[in-house]
């Protein structure tokens, strides 16, 4: 693989990324969450949860139908009248509906028994109400009113007679004792479905990694402010604020529209005291140009700027700040002030690190992309093109891509038509139609469909 001199690898800047990740976020504050609360969804577990008993709790249905004994069921049809219509009858002596405690069932009946209900003692199958010559149930009512009448079971197969058919017992999902959250796993909704099945009202949790965005330079104004002539909108604070947010921080955003040195360095001392952040993102101010302020301050504070071989985003700055008194450390990424130069370095150098040491941040999505149109690259640099998906995967899972517009890091209207970065390598020069690379899907972009022939898990 060819090396540019004097650029760290992608790989290396990583590397020293997740250093820094690492030694910011080694203690990791712990907070309760309701199961039920939105804030819930996405969260590490800190602590485990056990079921401190089985699932489903008892012996309960799998139908709504009648609880029988499979002995008595033989005994009705021994006891047909001959006829032939193949028939059972049974008398029902009550009803269980859920959330009941039923008394044992006595020898030579049947009982109406609804879904998810407490299967009483001595039954052992479930036969369903579609088995009944009525077909189903009326209200309750009229259920309660039919106690004591005959029930005619017809259409019976040896399957629907087997001994357990539709009981689902006690502890087949999860038993007593068994591990339901694991310290580390990220809380989805059938994980928390879980932990309050088994009565957990709340869940220990890491608090959320404390992120601060700060973006620099005397020519930007935030999104609504009017613009003076040589002046733009920031678009970097809200775009790497999102990114951050999506990948499961707790984001403050701190624009410090100014391009002196000593008034940069007094806002961003004011918000690592306001904020005590774990992970300081900086945008723009760290290029080779006379004023580059993030540069000329954090350079003297232990932050290391290198060139990155790769194209956008190859400034690059990483280092750590103090935490203050009795804190960590603070992890600090320093990024290239133009907004696509932003976006692509988030994707290829942080996200990777970022869930390393929190599962809550989405792991890269790769994809094996196909190139519909042929396109150069500078020797030396890991360029990433945009591109769109532009058919459904082959047999072999390669996704057939276009790019979306050119490789300059000012387009941005490029990057939001864009669902993936395609990665041409170190060693791509002239790349031609046809040729297959790996590409990292973006935020918002669905997973390709499976190749055809095969189906999605379910």
């Amino acid at each position: 693989m060819t090396q540019t001199t004097g650029r760290r690898s992608v790989e290396e800047h990583q590397a020293l990324i997740g250093e820094a990740l690492q030694a910011a976020t080694a203690t990791r504050a712990v907070e309760c969450v309701a199961v039920g609360e939105a804030e819930a969804v996405g969260r590490v577990v800190a602590a485990e949860v056990t079921a401190p008993g089985p699932l489903p709790r008892h012996d309960d249905s799998q139908m709504d139908g009648y609880a029988v004994r499979a002995a008595d069921v033989a005994a009705a049809r021994a006891e047909d009248d001959g006829d032939g219509d193949g028939l059972v009858r049974l008398p029902c002596d009550g009803v269980v509906p859920a959330g009941s405690s039923p008394a044992p069932l006595p020898p030579g009946t049947c009982r109406a028994i609804m879904t998810g209900a407490v299967v009483p003692d001595g039954a052992d199958l479930v036969l369903p109400v579609e088995k009944t010559v009525a077909g189903g149930f009326v209200g309750a009512a009229q259920l309660h009113a039919a106690v004591g009448q005959d029930v005619i079971f017809t259409g019976l197969t040896p399957q629907d007679v087997a001994v357990g058919r539709f009981i689902r017992r006690a502890g087949d999902d999860v038993a007593a004792g068994e591990t339901v959250l694991a310290v580390g796993q990220v809380l989805t909704p059938a994980r928390l479905g879980l932990a309050a099945a088994c009565g957990a009202p709340q869940v220990q949790v890491f608090a959320r990694l404390r992120a601060l965005v700060l973006t620099a330079g005397d020519e930007l104004r935030a999104p609504g402010e009017e613009l003076a002539p040589g002046q733009i909108h920031d678009a970097n604070a809200p775009l790497a604020a999102a990114w951050l947010r999506e990948a499961g921080c707790a984001v403050t955003i701190a624009a410090a529209s100014t391009d002196d040195v000593a008034r940069f360095a007094a806002a961003l001392d004011a918000k690592l005291a306001a904020t005590a952040p774990q992970l300081v993102v900086t945008s723009g101010g760290i290029s080779a140009g006379a004023f580059e302020v993030v540069r000329e301050v954090l350079s003297g504070r232990g932050v290391r700027f290198a060139p990155v071989a790769q194209q956008p985003g190859g400034p690059q700055g990483v280092g750590m700040l103090s935490g203050g008194p009795g804190r960590s450390g603070v992890a600090v990424v320093c990024l290239p002030g133009n907004p696509v130069s932003t976006a692509v370095s988030l994707e290829t150098l942080l996200r990777e690190p970022l869930t390393a040491v929190d599962p809550a941040c989405p792991a890269p999505r790769r994809i094996r992309a196909r190139l519909r149109q042929s396109c150069s690259s500078p020797s030396g640099l890991r360029q990433h093109r945009r591109v769109r998906l532009a058919a459904a995967p082959d047999e072999t899972g390669v996704v057939d891509v276009e790019l979306v517009g050119g490789p300059g890091s000012h387009l941005l209207g490029h990057l939001a038509r864009a669902e993936a970065l395609l990665q041409l390598t170190e060693d791509d020069v002239d790349v031609p139609a046809g040729a297959v690379r790996e590409a990292l899907l973006l935020p918002g972009t669905a997973a390709p469909d499976p190749p055809a022939g095969r189906t999605a898990p379910r």
